[in-house]
């Protein structure tokens, strides 16, 4: 994205000095042409890297007359300072309103919104504007034509970046894993335990998108199955899933245990994976002859035997997958082609996953029942909040500077870009001031050194679009911070720099933001709050299908329900990761949050819940894929199926019985009944009916079977789902 940005900029930069050479142009009118060059490339550089060449083209098409519109009516309007501002207003509105009509609509809103921003910032007069539209063209047409060559996203080189960044995540999850193994103290082992969830959440966003990459024919290798794609990253996943729960519960066991196995996974991150299977057996060989080396049994918080036995056979039986199943799917090429597929989590026109505005936009806003505003569609909503916001920051603007008061309009506007609830607008706002103090600061400095060179303020100007664009992912003040750096170069060459014009452009700034941040919080906010108790009951309802569709495969195994199956799971996996994009901002102190710490462990039980549940799947669709169809009807002692082991018929029940459990938390509604009569009931595994290992033989009691374990899982699903339902732990 830094490199495209920057080399777009300075393609156009060039074509419009050509142009304006060609067109025999005056400095002063080159000046502009050039300007909005860069603006196009900025944003085409953004929008129009796509997959497929044909869509960029077509999106390409209409951004002159978008840019065109906006400033063939800003320079009409222009000498009427009044009918500026209201058609400003209107404009703004209409920028936001098209939203609703895709991807595209978004950039051809705010190019409309640019095209008119740039009239009043460049004031041409009608005669300049054939040579400014003809401007835009040229513009459009050299990003286009980069964007579908050279910087075209090849779909089949994506999906080998991502499986190369999931092999990275892979090790360095690996790497925390055994630190918090050889943690010394407890503190430790939290704080590393709390990185260990951020980077599994990442990791498990690389899946997502490896999901949504299989869905394009062309990301696919030659005898490649978007199906078997996704069944192989579900395996690898749910192997390093075996290996963090085995991890996480020998963090009790005895040093020499901890040592061995925190050395066991650092040789399989450093992908030595004979020296990971040599230690992994000498710590089973050990534990088979020593029982708890270097452990007394009557001391406080020591592991019971049996459990430590457990757990390193787990560790043991996941490194081992983990070895046999690299990250990224080798697959043989005689695979059968499915041509029907739908990804989990569509990825958005750009390649990517969606943001957090895709998750609050069915949320419904919180205001007066009066206030028709409340009940309209989020693209109508923020039109109206951006209007309203827009004509308040004209004014404050204005009673700062009569010329400037854009700046302010600008702040505003951003606002309600890429953001869906209060907080996220708020962030957005306090992210970009700090951007603007770093880049005032940065700004002046540079300036200082740069005046009366051009060619070294064109250099200036394209490396802060470069960094703008690299850094945004990390944080939008990073790229407010270059932008503010750009603009004081640009001022530079346009000879207009002064200190106290950016300082000016800082009050501005602070004016338009404070403003931007008041309207969405006060008129038809969307609440942060409401939007993550919306996340986490589609996760619930996401846990609720798995579940059922689990028992499914116990009871009907076959291909097409464990493509299902498949399906259900990483739609759950990113619900939960819609939950933790809406959460994020509740998850750091504000002026308005001061719960942090409990958001935190709620996201915690949440995902424990996400990991339990395709941890019996996993479990599930192994033994069903081995066991054969199961019968329903007789007792576990009856159940007999051909060439295969006996499946307990009471784990599908069990599964039912969590999967309704899982909607009732699901149900807004329903959720404090049913969390009042799911509190009084026992557990799946917990009833008179699972009472085999207390009444049995003394076999019975000492030896776990397969239905024992996975009955305990969903046990502890069952108990993490109350919690989430619980009224009181909101």
């Amino acid at each position: 994205m830094g490199l495209a940005g920057a080399c777009c900029v300075a393609a156009n930069l060039a074509a419009e000095a050509l142009l304006g050479t060609a067109l025999h142009l005056e400095p002063a009118a080159l000046l502009p042409t050039m300007i909005l060059g860069a603006v196009i490339a900025m944003i085409g550089s953004n929008a129009l890297a796509r997959p497929m060449a044909r869509e960029s083209l077509r999106a390409a098409l209409f951004f002159p007359v978008a840019m065109g519109v906006g400033l063939v009516v800003g320079t009409l309007v222009g000498d009427s300072l009044w009918l500026s501002h209201l058609v400003f207003v209107l404009v703004m509105f209409g920028a936001v309103y098209v939203r609703r009509f895709g991807l595209d609509f978004f950039f051809y809103g705010f190019l409309l919104w640019m095209g008119f921003f740039f009239s009043l910032f460049l004031r041409p007069t009608p005669g300049q504007l054939p040579h400014l539209v003809l401007a835009v063209v040229v513009g459009t047409a050299v990003v286009a034509l980069l964007c579908t060559t050279v910087f075209r996203p090849h779909p089949r080189r994506t999906l080998a970046r991502v499986f190369r960044s999931m092999v990275a995540r892979r090790s360095r999850l690996l790497r925390l894993m055994a630190s918090r193994l050889r943690a010394p103290s407890q503190r430790d082992r939290d704080r590393l335990t709390r990185r260990v969830f951020d980077e599994r959440a990442l990791f498990d966003e690389m899946v997502l998108m490896s999901d949504g990459w299989a869905a394009n024919a062309r990301a696919l290798p030659v005898g490649w199955s978007a199906e078997t794609v996704r069944r192989s990253l579900l395996e690898g996943q749910l192997s390093l899933d075996l290996v963090g729960w085995a991890s996480l519960h020998l963090m009790e066991a005895p040093p020499r245990v901890r040592s061995l196995a925190a050395r066991a996974l650092v040789h399989l991150a450093d992908g030595d994976a004979e020296s990971a299977r040599r230690v992994a057996a000498l710590l089973e060989r050990m534990m088979a002859r020593e029982g708890a080396p270097g452990q007394d049994p009557a001391a406080d918080g020591a592991m019971d035997a049996g459990r430590l036995r457990r757990e390193v056979r787990s560790l043991v039986r996941g490194i081992d997958e983990l070895v046999r199943r690299p990250a990224d799917p080798h697959l043989p090429p005689d695979l059968e082609r499915n041509a029907e597929f739908t990804p989990a989590a569509a990825l958005t026109g750009l390649g990517m996953l969606p943001g957090p505005p895709s998750v609050a936009k069915d949320v419904r806003a919180r205001g007066a029942r009066w206030n028709p505003v409340v009940r309209a569609q989020a693209t109508t909503r923020q039109a109206v909040q951006v209007a309203i916001a827009g004509a308040l920051a004209i004014l404050a603007g204005t009673l700062i500077s009569d010329s400037r008061y854009y700046w302010a309009v600008i702040a505003a506007f951003v606002v309600f870009t890429g953001t869906g609830t209060r907080m996220d607008s708020f962030g957005k706002s306090l992210n970009r001031v700090i951007g603007t103090v770093l880049g005032l600061v940065v700004g002046i400095a540079l300036a200082a050194l740069t005046a009366g060179h051009p060619m070294i303020e064109l250099a200036v100007i394209l490396i802060s679009v470069f960094c703008g664009f690299y850094l945004i992912r990390i944080s939008y003040a990073y790229m407010m911070l270059f932008v503010t750096i750009l603009v004081a170069q640009l001022y530079g060459i346009l000879g207009l720099f002064s200190d106290a014009l950016l300082l000016l452009r800082l009050a501005e700034t602070v004016a338009g933001a404070g403003i931007g941040v008041l309207v969405a919080l006060l008129f038809a906010p969307v609440s942060t709050r409401d939007t993550v108790a919306r996340a986490e009951r589609e996760v619930a309802a996401s846990i609720g299908d798995l579940m059922e569709g689990t028992a499914l495969a116990l009871r009907e195994p076959g291909p097409a329900v464990q493509h299902e199956v498949d399906a259900l799971l990483l739609a759950t996996i990113g619900a939960r990761r819609r939950l933790a994009l809406a959460a994020a901002p509740l998850t750091r102190y504000h002026l308005t949050e001061h719960r942090p710490r409990r958001v935190r462990r709620r996201l915690t039980v949440v995902a424990t819940s996400v990991s339990i549940a395709r941890t019996v799947t996993s479990r599930v669709m192994a033994r069903a894929a081995s066991g054969g169809p199961m019968d329903p009807v007789g007792p576990a002692d009856q159940v007999e199926t051909v060439d295969s082991p006996r499946v307990d018929p009471r784990v599908a029940d069990a599964c039912d019985a969590v999967a309704a459990l899982a909607r009732d938390v699901a149900d807004e509604e329903r959720v404090a009944e049913a969390s009042a009569a799911v509190g009084a009931a026992p557990a799946p595994g917990e009833g008179p009916q699972d009472s085999r290992a207390a009444h049995g033989s003394h076999a019975a009691r000492t030896s776990r079977t397969w239905e024992d374990e996975t009955l305990e899982q969903l046990s502890m699903l069952a108990r993490s789902l109350r919690e989430i339902g619980h009224p009181a732990a909101r």
